[in-house]
């Protein structure tokens, strides 16, 4: 009697547990993962830039073009220049930085809450 109660728990615990939560197995043994994302000093200058270009454009746009479409147009197409022209200034950098993960087996994720 003792013995099916040292099986019997362990499993029912299992059970529930497999009931209860989506488990995944990882299988994550701490190596490391480097996380790449764009140097934000570069972004910022790059944001700067256009939204002075932006300015000059719209300040260009409704002083000199009284046609409301002909000044969405104008607007739109120079603001793909001045993208390209502001990317080709300051050219997206990636930074790399190690996230080593720890020691993960198994993922749980509960059902129904």
């Amino acid at each position: 009697m003792n013995a099916g109660k040292i099986i019997g728990f362990p499993a029912l615990a299992l059970l529930v547990m497999f009931v209860l939560f989506d488990v995944t197995l990882v299988l994550d043994f701490g190596t490391s993962n480097p996380d790449k994302f764009p140097d934000p000093v570069v972004e910022a200058e790059f944001a700067r830039c256009y939204q002075e270009k932006d300015r000059q454009i719209h300040a260009t746009a409704f002083g000199t073009i009284d046609n409301p479409d002909v000044q969405r147009e104008f607007i739109s197409a120079n603001r793909a220049k001045a993208r390209r022209e502001c990317r080709a200034l300051y050219p997206e950098s990636l930074i790399a930085e190690d996230n080593s993960s720890g020691f993960n087996i198994v993922d749980l994720t509960p059902r129904f809450w």
